[in-house]
């Protein structure tokens, strides 16, 4: 994907194949060294590129549907949804910035900072000029470098913002599922045992289905540890019964909230005693 370091990265990111069809014809542009305009044409294509991604990225009324959303008004008075809204969006969606900022430790500020300055530059060479007209080769190749770091960056932050969230839910899901468990008669265990006590459950893979204006929802998997009896508990005490420890499969969703994201909710819970009949 084009002469440029990085720019396969940047494609493999992309959302849609219009955005990847922009980004190559942006690259075709930059890589036409024989056109006095090659760095202007890139430039362009790149702002609308960013323009375009973001739009995807940060629909407008996920926006306005955002706790930490704040009406914003151009120089005319109108009101708009700013860059700097569309990169706070694309990174955190609707989490509040306390918990962004303080909880996960993720600077959003810095990734909306870079991506200012860099529509500057990219406003700065889109219109033709004297001192744009033809930039010189290590010029041009710079702002491209920067241009595709900058890319790199936003979906670093994006990457990053996510895992935290994984990263501080984990305990708490295994706690909420442990909980749900305890609180509920668990069929599949009940098909296998006279009586059953769980001990607790533990998740080995979390990931985010959904994180957007108003709702997060986790995808869960992992097992929960439990002592299956075989018998009454007056049998157990004659020496009649049997208890076993063991441990199943279960998947379920974890929903919350965007607002309070430590509080969640388990559904679709379902452990899998397949095992047991093998």
């Amino acid at each position: 994907m084009g002469k440029l370091p990085k720019a396969s990265r940047v494609s493999k990111r992309l959302t849609s194949q219009f955005q990847r069809d922009v980004f190559a014809a942006a690259l075709k542009s930059f890589e036409q060294l024989d056109n006095p305009l090659r760095l202007n044409n890139f430039a362009t294509g790149l702002r609308e590129l960013s323009r375009i991604l973001l739009s995807d990225l940060a629909p407008n009324e996920s926006i306005k549907a955002c706790g930490w959303y704040k009406q914003e008004f151009n120089k005319d008075g109108t009101p708009t949804i700013t860059r700097a809204q569309r990169v706070r969006y694309a990174v955190q969606a609707g989490l509040l910035d306390d918990f962004v900022k303080d909880t996960l430790l993720v600077d959003v500020e810095e990734t909306i900072t870079e991506f200012t300055q860099l529509i500057k530059r990219f406003n700065e060479h889109t219109h033709i000029t004297e001192s744009t007209f033809g930039t010189r080769k290590t010029a041009a190749k710079e702002l491209a470098k920067e241009s595709l770091e900058f890319f790199i960056s936003l979906f670093e932050t994006i990457d990053e913002c996510r895992q935290q969230v994984l990263t501080e839910l984990e305990s708490h899901a295994s706690d909420a599922v442990t909980e749900e468990l305890m609180a509920t008669s668990v069929d599949a265990l009940d098909e296998i045992a006279t009586h059953h006590t769980v001990h607790g459950a533990e998740i080995e893979d979390l990931h985010i289905k959904v994180m957007d204006s108003d709702t997060l929802v986790f995808k869960a998997r992992g097992f929960v540890d439990c002592e299956l009896q075989y018998g009454s508990d007056g049998d157990f005490s004659r020496g009649d019964g049997v208890r076993v420890d063991d441990s199943y499969p279960l998947t379920c969703e974890l929903v919350a909230d965007i607002s309070t994201p430590l509080k969640l909710e388990v559904q679709k819970l379902h452990v899998d005693n397949s095992s047991f009949y093998e």
